[in-house]
Parts: C-alpha cells; sequence; structure tokens
C-alpha cells in the first residue's frame, strides 16, 4: 500500500498537483527541506472545510446525528440566522488556509477581524429589524442570543433609528475589510496577465547587492541583462525573432575599459525549455512494481513518495520491518537494512526493464532511500530557465556556472569562485565538450571582458574553436600541443606577477586588491579561466611539464583570481594523478565504462550507472556525496548569437586583425628548435649522461614529446644514438664522453666539432 503524503508547492518546475495523480502516490521535494513532513495548515484547513459542511447540513436538516444535532442547535440558539455565515467564513477560512504557500507563516490579521465583526454586526442588525424580542431570540431566529445581547447595549448608547444605522455602518464597514484584499489580489493578477511578456522580462539577472557587514563598495556594478539591446544592436543581423520595444529603456550600464559602455548580451539569445509531462499512470506502476520485487526477495519496503527530474524519476523507498523469532520464542520486528535493498540494484532493473538503475542510499538528508529509474521521455534542459531562475539570481559570485537540473527538476549552480578548481571526466560522447561550451556561455552571458578573461585549450580542434574571436578571450583557441604547454607557463608566470602586485598593495586576494585599485581610480585586474577540453594529450605528450604547472596553479592560483576547468575522457591513474586529484576537490563525472573509473574521479561508484548525453555526478568541493545533475545542452546556434553579440560590443583594434596572445614569448620557434643550437644541446647531454630516450630529453630541454622523438631520429642519423631498443629500453649511446665529436659520418664530425 503507498501511503498518502501531501504535496508541497515547487516554484522551481515541480509537477502540479492537478497534473499528476498524487492521491495514491505523492510527489516530494527537498526545496526548503520538507520531506515528507505533514504541515499543520493543511489538516487545519481541511478540518474547516469539514465544519462547514457539516454545519451547513445540519441547519437545512439535510443530516443529523449524535453530535450534529446538539452542535447545531447550540449554534442556532446563540448565533440564529448568523450561523449560516459563520458556516460559510469556516469554508473560506478552510480554503484560504489550504491555497496558503508551504512556509508561510503571515496572517491577515483585518480580514479575520472583519470576518469576526461583519458576523457580530449582522446578527444584532437581525434582532433590531425582528423587534429585539429575547423569545424570538432564544427560539434560534433573528440574531439568537448573542445579536439580542448586541442590540440591547446598542440601545443604551444610540437610541431608535440610531441604533440601525450604527450596526448597519458596522456591517458596510467590516465587509469591505473583509473582503477588500481579495479584491486587491484580483486586480494584481488581472494586471499581471494583461502586461505583455516582454515587459514582464525586463528585470536584471544577475544583480550584486552589497553585505551590510561589508563597509567596502562591491568591485563593479551589476550589468543587467536587457531585452532592448538586441534590437539596437544586432537589429540588422536579425538574429532573433523576438520583438522588442521601439525606445529603449536600459536599466543600468557599467563601463568597461577602454571599451565604454558594455551591455550584457540579451536573455532572448537563448532558447526556451520545453517540458515534457510524464505519464501518471507509469509512475504509479513502476511504484507498485518496486514494492512487488522487494517484497518477493523477502526485503519488504513501501514507496512513500517521487520526484520527477528531466532524465530520471527518483523513487523514495522506506525500508519495512521483518518478524523474527528470538530465542526465547517471542517476535520481535526487525528493520530492513539498506545494503539488503542496495544488493537488489539488477533485480529490480530487470523487473522494472530499465536500461540502468541507480539506487542512492540513502538520499542526504532524508530518511530513505532513492531508486533513480530512466524516464521514457528525456527533457533538454536549456540555459535559459536557470539563468532567469531564483537560486541563479540571488547568488552574489560572477564566476557562477549553471550546470543543470537535479532529479526534482530544481536548478543546480555552483560557484567556480569558491570552487576554485574543477575536474570533468567521462567518456567519449558521455557530454564533457558540451558541459564546457555551456560553462563558457554562462560566463560570458553573465561577465564583459573587463570582469573575465579566458584561455581555452581544444586538442580536438573542432569543439571549441567556435569560441574564437570572443572579445574575453586571451589570444584564440589553443590546438596544439607547444601551443597549450606554452599557455600553462604563462599562466604560472602571470601568477606570480600578480601576487607581486598583491604584495605591494598589502592585498590578501584578488577582491581586496581590486576595491583598492577602484578606489584609486585604476583599472582592477580582471579574473582569469584556464579551459582545458582534454587533459590526456597534454599528459601524454609532457607529462612532467603538464603536471608540474597545473598542480602549482591549482595550489597557489586561487588567490589572483586564476581558475582552471580541466576536462579528460581517460580517467585513468597516469592522466588524473593523485597530485592533481588533492588539487581539484570539485569534480563532475559522466558515465563511464567501469566502477574503477568511478572510483578514480569521484572516490567512489555510481558514475558507471549514468545514462549518457549529459547525464553527471557533480560533488561540490563542500558536499559528502555527489549529487546527480543533467547537464545544460547550448546549441551551436545560440553560441554564435551570444558571439557575434560580443563582436559588435567590442569590435577589436583597427591595427590588428588578431588578438595578441600574451604567451606567444614562451611557443617554441619550429625553425629555432630546428637548428644547430639545439641538436648540439642534445649531444652534450647524450654524451655526458650517456643516457638517451625521449622522455629525458623532454624533462632536460624543456621541449614537447613530438619534438623529442623528432631529435631523437636526427641524433640516430648522426650516429650518436641507437636504434630504438624493444620493450621501450633506452637506446644504446655510441659516443663516449672524451670523444670531441659525434662520431658516425664525416658531416657529423665537423658539425659538432
Amino acid at each position: 500500500m503507498i501511503s498518502n503524503i501531501p504535496e508541497d508547492e515547487n516554484p522551481s518546475g515541480e509537477i502540479p498537483a492537478e497534473e499528476i495523480d498524487t492521491a495514491s502516490l505523492p510527489v516530494f521535494t527537498d526545496t526548503h527541506d520538507a520531506g515528507f513532513e505533514w504541515t499543520g495548515k493543511d489538516g487545519i484547513g481541511v478540518i474547516l472545510i469539514i465544519t462547514s459542511i457539516l454545519i451547513l447540513f445540519g441547519l437545512t436538516q439535510i443530516s443529523s446525528g449524535a453530535f450534529l444535532t446538539p452542535f447545531t442547535a447550540f449554534l442556532r440558539r446563540w448565533l440564529g440566522w448568523g450561523s449560516v455565515l459563520f458556516a460559510l467564513q469556516c469554508g473560506y477560512a478552510g480554503v484560504a488556509a489550504l491555497r496558503q504557500p508551504h512556509g508561510t507563516r503571515s496572517y491577515p490579521l483585518i480580514q479575520i477581524l472583519g470576518a469576526e465583526g461583519m458576523l457580530f454586526s449582522l446578527m444584532a442588525l437581525l434582532s433590531v429589524w425582528g423587534g429585539n424580542s429575547v423569545d424570538r431570540a432564544a427560539a434560534g431566529q433573528d440574531g439568537g442570543l448573542v445579536g439580542w445581547g448586541l442590540a440591547r447595549m446598542g440601545e443604551f448608547l444610540l437610541p431608535g433609528v440610531f441604533n440601525i444605522l450604527l450596526w448597519f455602518s458596522l456591517l458596510i464597514v467590516t465587509t469591505v475589510a473583509t473582503l477588500w484584499p481579495i479584491r486587491h489580489s484580483i486586480v494584481k493578477k488581472a494586471v499581471v496577465r494583461m502586461t505583455p511578456p516582454q515587459a514582464r522580462s525586463q528585470q536584471p539577472l544577475h544583480t550584486k547587492q552589497p553585505s551590510p557587514v561589508e563597509e567596502e563598495p562591491p568591485i563593479q556594478k551589476p550589468i543587467p541583462h536587457s531585452l532592448d539591446s538586441l534590437a539596437e544592436i544586432l537589429k540588422e543581423d536579425e538574429m532573433t525573432n523576438d520583438a522588442a520595444p521601439a525606445q529603449a529603456d536600459i536599466i543600468h550600464t557599467a563601463e568597461s575599459g577602454k571599451n565604454g559602455i558594455v551591455r550584457l548580451p540579451p536573455i532572448n539569445l537563448l532558447a526556451r525549455e520545453q517540458v515534457e509531462k510524464p505519464d501518471p499512470q507509469v509512475i504509479h506502476q513502476l511504484a507498485e512494481q518496486i514494492e512487488v520485487t522487494l517484497n518477493e526477495f523477502g526485503v519488504p519496503s513501501t514507496v512513500t513518495g517521487y520526484r520527477i527530474g528531466p532524465t530520471v524519476t527518483q523513487f523514495a523507498v522506506e525500508p519495512g520491518f521483518i518478524e523474527k523469532v528470538g530465542i526465547d520464542g517471542n517476535i520481535t520486528q526487525q528493520k530492513i537494512r539498506v545494503a539488503q535493498i542496495s544488493a537488489l540494484s539488477r533485480d529490480l532493473a530487470l523487473a522494472l526493464k530499465a536500461k540502468r538503475l541507480r539506487i542512492e542510499a540513502p538520499v542526504p538528508g532524508q530518511s530513505f532511500l532513492g531508486i533513480e529509474i530512466p524516464n521514457t521521455n528525456n527533457t533538454v534542459v536549456r540555459l535559459r530557465p536557470i539563468l532567469e531562475s531564483e537560486l541563479f539570481t540571488r547568488t552574489k559570485s560572477p564566476l557562477t556556472l549553471a550546470l543543470g537540473k537535479d532529479v526534482s527538476g530544481n536548478p543546480v549552480v555552483a560557484d567556480l569562485a569558491r570552487m576554485p578548481h574543477l575536474l570533468v571526466a567521462g567518456t567519449t560522447g558521455s557530454g564533457k565538450s558540451v558541459c564546457i561550451s555551456a560553462m563558457i556561455s554562462c560566463l560570458i552571458m553573465n561577465n564583459s571582458p573587463a570582469d573575465l578573461r579566458m584561455a581555452i585549450l581544444d586538442p580536438k580542434k573542432v569543439e571549441l574553436v567556435r569560441f574564437n574571436g570572443l572579445p574575453h578571450l586571451l589570444g584564440h583557441v589553443e590546438t596544439t600541443v607547444e601551443r597549450m604547454l606554452a599557455v600553462l607557463r604563462w599562466a604560472v608566470v602571470e601568477m606570480e606577477n600578480r601576487y607581486k602586485l598583491l604584495e605591494t598593495q598589502k592585498a590578501r586576494d584578488i577582491d581586496a586588491y581590486n576595491r583598492k585599485m577602484q578606489r584609486k581610480g585604476m583599472e582592477p585586474l580582471p579574473r582569469i579561466i584556464i579551459l582545458v577540453d582534454e587533459m590526456a594529450d597534454l599528459m601524454m605528450a609532457a607529462p612532467d611539464q603538464t603536471e608540474q604547472n597545473v598542480v602549482r596553479l591549482a595550489q597557489m592560483a586561487r588567490g589572483v583570481g586564476i581558475h582552471l576547468v580541466v576536462a579528460t575522457q581517460r580517467p585513468s591513474t597516469d592522466v588524473l594523478t593523485g597530485v592533481i586529484k588533492a588539487n581539484f576537490p570539485a569534480r563532475i563525472a559522466f558515465t563511464v565504462a567501469s566502477a574503477i573509473d568511478s572510483r578514480v574521479i569521484l572516490d567512489t561508484n555510481g558514475a558507471e550507472t549514468l545514462l549518457g548525453r549529459g547525464d553527471m555526478l557533480f560533488l561540490n568541493s563542500d558536499a559528502s556525496s555527489p549529487q546527480r545533475v543533467q547537464g545544460v545542452m547550448v546549441t551551436d546556434t545560440e553560441i554564435d548569437k551570444i558571439v557575434t553579440f560580443w563582436r559588435k560590443i567590442c569590435p577589436p583594434a583597427e591595427d590588428s586583425a588578431e588578438p595578441a596572445c600574451p604567451w606567444e614569448n614562451l611557443v617554441p620557434n619550429d625553425e629555432e628548435l630546428s637548428g644547430d643550437a639545439l641538436v648540439e644541446q642534445a649531444v652534450d647531454m647524450v654524451r655526458g649522461m650517456q643516457k638517451a630516450s625521449a622522455s629525458l630529453l623532454q624533462r632536460k630541454l624543456r621541449i614537447g614529446y613530438p619534438r623529442a622523438a623528432r631529435l631523437m631520429d636526427e641524433l640516430e642519423k648522426l650516429g650518436v644514438v641507437g636504434p630504438q631498443n624493444p620493450g621501450g629500453r633506452e637506446r644504446d649511446v655510441l659516443v663516449s664522453r672524451d670523444d670531441d665529436s659525434s662520431g658516425g659520418d664525416e658531416e657529423g664530425e665537423g658539425k659538432f666539432k
């Protein structure tokens, strides 16, 4: 038997009660940590409605009973004909209690006092019109005994017709006081419905309110998303069909360095989300099947609720009890262990015909287990509804990332500044590149180029190159190993230079430094985010340099506003070393091939049961267990619109066709590397160490693996080293320390004398 638990209102996208039959299986939500708790106001509302109906049945003699008949006689004697109004007021109070949102503790005092005044003034007025007879009042007519007493009090104050005017005026005043808030609410809803959608959407998405404990002003004023800026700037391109008002009304703007006035991209560049409603009959059948399957295996449990997400539906399962006979013959109730239910995951998947099934045991902060079953129709999570959500709006950090939606359909956001670095891993096609693209889109939707700069490393050469030309980029998207290693070396140098600036200004972090620069009228330092789409390529080409630079940045770069977002499709220990994992507490795991890979990423199982296509487990730096999230999907059309917008807002300088790369001086030149200087250094090193291998040349000459391999081939042609040995062993060195030449051919002797 599935227990009935009232559902809470969920403003973040929960399925409404009128769409899902919750009489047999309720929706549960943990938005306000309500869980399955019964709220007292709902019970009071139901009791008042039932009381109202019973009073009306008793007054009209439709029903009678041992309790109802004397109770209605008591009301008729003391309230008279006003008992009908009392019954109606009880019913209205019950409906109002049920309609009041959960968590609200305010009660309309004016309406309560007005309702009481309206009841008493009506009873007194009825008694006056009935001749103010105590016999009629005792018989339950006119205003009853209470109305007769009030009318007698009025006669002492204002006798005659003035008594009638007194109670009539009080009736009018109390009626208006009772019904006025209702009229105000109806008018307000009508005005909102008649207001055009665009006028309602012109609200700033990302606002920063200064904390009351902060004495210093914020770094920069917030820049709102405006629908009007689209019509002004992108009108000639016809990039959107959304109509914008003719007269632009920009709420607020902010200056950004030398670019003048800068606005954030309009929110209507992003597509809206289309939600598909699940079938309540299917959900009910799955819940019953879960209970039947668990009972068949001797694990009695009860499905107490469910919550619907974009990809999966999580059923709340509460373990039951089994009877066990003790040594003394007494029967005791023994609680079902959590491990007994978790061990039946494959049997449940077989019974439910599910592709993959995940059991969260237990759900953090709740007293039940969560069995997650894939939905028949998945919902694509878009970036726009998350940016418009209340959770994202009240977040103060400019580096807030819109990750997706959880199993309840609630938005999931994270602050990159608090992580302070993020590690993303998963198999090919699981959604890593889409996740990186969504993060970049979210950041450039809420930050100007003066506040945020990015360096994007894309070894795949096709996933992130669409962001080329973005004014937020430092240079352009790098796709070669040599240039990507130069980016990491430049980031370390930039970090050290920034720490020197902070030391001169005696600032603790970049926020304190920027506040001091703002008071002095100087330009603040922008935050820098380095995004690597594939870490395995760098680790295979130059493992020592890559690990050294990445670990150094992860350890120290947070204080100066430099953050790393690293992705890899090879979650092995040689790519994600222990030192790297220790400095990346925040991690995202997409679907992986085995539980071993899941433990490498998250230090726990679970990623092997994901469904792919954006389904992920997010482990925040301050969380004890990962959270299942359906990632955001941003299409190429949306990205092109955002990039085009920023190109028009911040066009490149006329004197430079391409943006200058700050790490250009650190990139090794192929012409210089192929010269005699590098070859001579390699010969001297091999002759002195009497060892020869590509990895040795990488470490000593600080070059990449491709260049080191080519250099080994050149040394083999010159006769300095022998051919490659099987098993990956070091090559034989053919020259000794005392030789003045490289040996081999005459050309080599002439070259290295």
